[in-house]
């Protein structure tokens, strides 16, 4: 396994992307299109959404993405676009083909269409 770090210029503590989880995670398989919004690191790609919670989610994804980076998703069930930014990235495999990414999101919600979410995502 090998973790992409953040870059230089990002304090996961002092930007608020430290390692808190928040409501019950609930397992899922949401095919959305994620891009980046840091012209750095273009990227634009189909991912599988597989773990998410009101805060965030664990994404499936072809390629890492640097710790910090900004993100949109298209395609959600809410049926609009929703930022976040990246806040863990582990590969997986021989070769790396595979990378897990934990992703925040800018303003926390049930955009997953999660119905009924769990009473705890209401909090």
């Amino acid at each position: 396994m090998r973790e992409v770090k953040p870059t230089a210029d990002v304090d996961p503590v002092a930007s608020g992307l430290s390692d808190v989880r928040r409501g019950t995670r609930v397992a899922c398989e949401i095919r959305v299109i994620l891009t980046s919004l840091d012209l750095r690191y273009p990227f634009s790609e189909q991912v599988l959404v597989i773990l998410v919670n009101p805060h965030g989610c664990a994404v499936r994804c072809g390629k890492p993405l640097v710790v910090g980076t900004p993100v949109t998703f298209e395609g959600l069930p809410a049926n609009r676009n929703v930022t976040a930014r990246v806040v863990n990235c582990i590969g997986f495999g021989d070769y790396d083909r595979f990378w897990l990414l934990g992703l925040s999101l800018d303003e926390p919600g049930n955009v997953w269409g999660v119905e009924p979410p769990p009473s705890d995502w209401s909090s």
